[in-house]
């Protein structure tokens, strides 16, 4: 749950960032999320009076995360193109080809996939339209293929969960409430496949605890004993992500 958002600036160079208080967090931590953009994220109760301390005592952190983000978009500027020419879904293993072709905007229609070429059509109107297909695609396919796997895994670990939605998040993979519904980003699809089972551990479990607590902890690692591995990498698997399967 979020309960205050708002922008502040940081001296010393750093791009301006957002606070976030959110009811989950047990302790004030910091993202960087695809574009570039600084998220603090703090708990009830944290002063934001020292929040601008907070961010310069991570200030080294900081820096190294925007430098990774900026090299990472830098090497795979097939992440940064409007729109791609090829889609790699790692999670389920599909490479597409993509084919645009011209539409009247009264006959726009979703992508369409032509499975024994792997082929992708997409026939709109403009490259709006056109990234506004891929992403109503990409929930599709979500919904498709993750909902399925994530209730399977709950089934399997004794788990269960209430629903199970699709979302198109910027800054979070997924989350789960206190009525044990799970919400889920489409870009997991972008991801390997070993991340994104971490990702469905990880709120399955938050069905147990809804807290990061030492409890909430000990049962991710009874389930996935490489968590720690794992959450470090989940930290940073925006690099898989293009920016045209971003809202907005």
């Amino acid at each position: 749950m979020v309960d205050f958002w708002t922008e502040l600036k940081t001296p010393d160079g750093l791009p301006d960032y957002s606070v976030r208080i959110s009811a989950r967090a047990s302790r004030a931590h910091l993202k960087v999320t695809p574009f570039g953009q600084i998220e603090v994220v703090i708990p009830r109760g944290f002063d934001p009076g020292q929040v601008p301390g907070f961010v310069l005592q991570h200030r080294d952190w900081l820096q190294r995360a925007l430098a990774r983000v900026a090299g990472v978009r830098g090497h795979q500027p097939e992440l940064n193109d409007p729109l791609p020419q090829r889609v790699s879904l790692l999670a389920l293993e599909e490479r597409w080809r993509v084919r645009y072709q011209a539409a009247a905007r009264h006959q726009t229609r979703a992508a369409e996939e032509l499975h024994r070429v792997s082929l992708l059509k997409v026939s709109t109107a403009n490259g709006a339209d056109s990234r506004a297909a891929l992403r109503r695609w990409l929930t599709g396919k979500a919904k498709a293929h993750l909902v399925p796997w994530l209730q399977r895994l709950s089934d399997d670990l004794d788990l269960p969960v209430n629903m199970v939605t699709v979302r198109g998040q910027k800054t979070r993979w997924g989350s789960c409430s206190s009525q044990k519904n799970i919400s889920i980003n489409r870009n997991l699809l972008f991801l390997p496949a070993s991340l994104v089972r971490y990702l469905f551990v990880h709120e399955l479990c938050h069905t147990v605890y809804l807290n990061h607590s030492h409890n909430y902890w000990s049962l991710v690692g009874k389930i996935e004993p490489d968590y720690g591995r794992l959450d470090r990498e989940l930290h940073g698997a925006s690099r898989y992500v293009p920016l045209w399967a971003y809202p907005g």
